[in-house]
């Protein structure tokens, strides 16, 4: 399992952030108690799929580092968008550990969903039997100041797909800030594949 470095350096590395940044934003989400805590050396805590997802999660979400803990709580308060996401969700991409989130489920629910299934779950299994390298794609997507995000699965067995839209109550985004400048930030599989080889790495 990895260590809060190591989850630190990786997440660095696959988006460009600075590691400097990247220390900072997980130091405040150790304040928040939104990270396992533990020692140094060998009693290190070691990193879940959760606390990675919350990471990627403020690092997409969050303008400044020391937004990050309100970036993460505003993501984990969202829903599906029904209306702009696929049908059933995630059942389309027929892969059982994604398509178990409820339906109430958040977008921070998802990405953890989708880290451990790629780590050791129904995804890591379908690439490991993948042929020619070929990986499935994926696009997870957040606004910075409005709490809108997307997940985007793509390049499944038989041409399958799932898209699913988030917003604060499963609802359509409203304005919720003063002001008219907005960021939104966006990963692909670069970076998921990236953290979910570290939390699949045994000790």
């Amino acid at each position: 399992m990895a260590t809060p470095a190591q989850l630190v350096a990786t997440v660095s590395e696959a988006t460009g952030v600075p590691l400097a940044t990247m220390i900072d934003i997980d130091r405040k989400l150790v304040d928040a108690k939104l990270r396992t805590k533990g020692g140094r050396g060998l009693h290190a805590a070691r990193m879940t799929a959760l606390d990675a997802a919350r990471l990627l999660t403020a690092v997409l979400a969050s303008p400044q580092a020391n937004m990050a803990a309100e970036a993460v709580k505003r993501y984990a308060e969202t829903q599906p968008d029904k209306s702009r996401s696929s049908d059933k969700l995630y059942e389309a991409a027929k892969l059982d550990d994604l398509a178990a989130l409820s339906a109430r489920h958040s977008f921070v629910n998802a990405l953890t969903a989708l880290l451990a299934s790629l780590a050791s779950g129904s995804l890591a299994k379908l690439t490991a039997n993948t042929t020619g390298g070929q990986v499935p794609h994926f696009e997870v997507f957040a606004f910075t100041q409005a709490t809108r995000g997307r997940i985007r699965l793509s390049g499944l067995p038989n041409g399958r797909t799932a898209a699913v839209e988030y917003a604060p109550g499963g609802l359509a985004p409203k304005r919720d800030r003063a002001g008219d400048l907005e960021q939104s930030r966006r990963v692909t599989e670069r970076t998921i594949i990236s953290i979910a080889k570290l939390l699949a790495k045994e000790d």
